[in-house]
């Protein structure tokens, strides 16, 4: 699927990654449909491209999601390309003293219930369309191996990992693709300070893109790309190597 002359929905478009995709994506198509939280960083992109058209929402709140997404049919119901990319991750364990159990259901919430909500509240208007259509889930190696901390994180990118994969199962007979992308540790506002080695979040979203355009349902960017070969090679050395990552 080529991206180009498209409406896309991304979600998280105003910081890391999203923001690279919506910079890369908008001087090429049509629309962009780009729902975040930060009103500021909303505006300031709506000014940069005449056809991005910025929605505040919390994808933490449902009531919220099912709002906005109403509204973003209605006014782009030829919306075909849908990028889930908006995530949090929490850091402390749960042995750690600055552990808050109230941010559990913010993060699974965003990570993994919000794009589940998109993806079926988007269904019905992209089956109509009578062009190829996509959803791209954005994951990352630690859905497969996690590390120490974060683990709400981990599991919840385990959950949409496989949950993309179902969903590509139940529209195998439509002209709806699937993907996923799997994100090694990326130069974002979310992993500041942490880890070494990272890939800038330019050279990510370039990364989604062409994955997305050469038909890859598993698209393994930068250093993740090892991981396929590593888990058959030595699954145990790549788990101790990711546990602490």
């Amino acid at each position: 699927m080529r991206l180009l002359d498209k409406t896309l929905l991304i979600t998280g478009g105003t910081s890391g990654i999203g923001e690279a995709l919506v910079k890369q994506l908008a001087p090429r198509n049509a629309e962009l449909a780009i729902l975040a939280r930060n009103p500021v960083k909303l505006k300031k992109l709506a000014e940069q491209f005449s056809n991005v058209h910025p929605y505040q929402c919390s994808l933490a709140s449902k009531m919220d999601v099912e709002r906005t997404m109403r509204e973003i049919t209605g006014k782009h119901p030829d919306i075909s390309v849908v990028i889930n990319n908006a995530g949090i991750q929490i850091t402390p364990t749960f042995l750690d003293d600055d552990f808050d159990f109230n941010h559990i259901d913010d993060e699974i919430t965003i990570n993994l219930t919000a794009p589940i909500w998109i993806c079926a509240l988007m269904l019905e208007n992209m089956l109509d369309l009578k062009a190829p259509a996509a959803f791209i889930n954005i994951t990352s190696g630690l859905a497969l191996f996690p590390k120490k901390n974060s683990a709400v994180y981990c599991a919840s990118k385990a959950g949409l990992r496989n949950f993309s994969k179902s969903f590509r199962y139940q529209l195998e007979n439509t002209r709806i693709s699937v993907h996923e992308a799997i994100m090694p540790l990326v130069d974002t506002p979310m992993t500041e300070g942490r880890g070494k080695g990272k890939i800038s979040a330019t050279a990510a979203a370039k990364a989604i893109i062409k994955g997305i355009e050469n038909d890859r349902q598993e698209i393994y960017v930068g250093k993740a790309g090892l991981i396929p070969l590593l888990a058959r090679v030595s699954p145990s050395l790549l788990g101790a190597i990711m546990k602490t990552g």
